[in-house]
């Protein structure tokens, strides 16, 4: 099954138009992509952190929950690329970089899903000059994601349940365990996905070209303005990495 990710609120992130949101979250992603300096990088991971709190009513510790699962990936992260890059010092820089870049990312898609439910999401995507098709599919590709997540989490649960223990042993070790997860998890994602397409197939998905909507979304002149802000952001961050040079560190020199 798809594990529910949306959760109710009244904030001002889950009242905007799912169109608004879907454009800020592809505006901070770009904008992510123009800095690679951890001065710049850090600090826009609070702001989000706390965007998402007072503008999307998700409490800090949820937030950092959420991201706890990529822990590993920024480790491994920050441990390589002082390895591969000369001085390690700057190596290490470069590190913090990238692991800020992908919880960033992270962050961005999560506050997205929490705050915008999958009708209006495909809804959004459709509304934007998507086929409905492309739009259900990126849906549930981002729901796949918390999906995921609550299944490894369940799965170690009841593995640990049976005396599994990962905590031991030196790292080769503790990989080798790991397997007691990673092959439950690749059969439950792929009886998701069977299930998925039957669900899919069972309601003739692709029948009829022409889809009609029970509900619909509609821009109001707040959407606009949040719209209008969005883009200004967005052009300052251009303008204080290309006009100013702010927040870039060449990786060759």
């Amino acid at each position: 099954m798809i594990y529910p990710f949306y959760t109710e609120n009244d904030s001002l992130l889950h009242s905007l138009d799912p169109r608004v949101k879907i454009i800020g979250t592809a505006a901070g992603i770009a904008a992510l992509m123009l800095y690679n300096d951890p001065a710049v990088l850090i600090p826009m991971f609070f702001l989000f952190l706390l965007v998402g709190r007072l503008l999307g009513g998700v409490g800090l510790g949820e937030q950092l929950r959420l991201l706890k699962p990529l822990l590993p990936i920024v480790v491994i992260t920050l441990v390589v690329w002082p390895l591969i890059y000369e001085p390690r010092l700057k190596g290490l820089l470069f590190g913090v970089s990238f692991a800020m870049r992908l919880l960033t990312f992270a962050l961005l898609t999560f506050l997205l899903l929490m705050t915008t439910s999958q009708r209006d999401l495909i809804l959004g995507f459709v509304r934007l000059g998507m086929p409905y098709e492309f739009g259900l599919t990126i849906s549930i590709a981002l729901r796949y994601i918390p999906t995921l997540y609550l299944l490894s989490r369940n799965i170690m649960d009841a593995q640990r349940s049976r005396g599994w223990e990962v905590d031991r042993g030196n790292f080769i070790v503790r990989a080798k365990k790991m397997t007691a997860v990673l092959i439950p998890l690749l059969v439950a994602s792929l009886k998701t996905a069977h299930e998925l397409s039957i669900a899919l197939e069972s309601r003739a998905l692709g029948a009829s070209k022409k889809r009609t909507f029970l509900y619909d979304i509609e821009m109001s002149a707040r959407d606009y303005a949040a719209v209008v802000l969005v883009l200004v952001l967005f052009g300052l961050a251009v303008y204080l990495r290309y006009a100013l040079g702010i927040g870039h560190v060449s990786i060759y020199n």
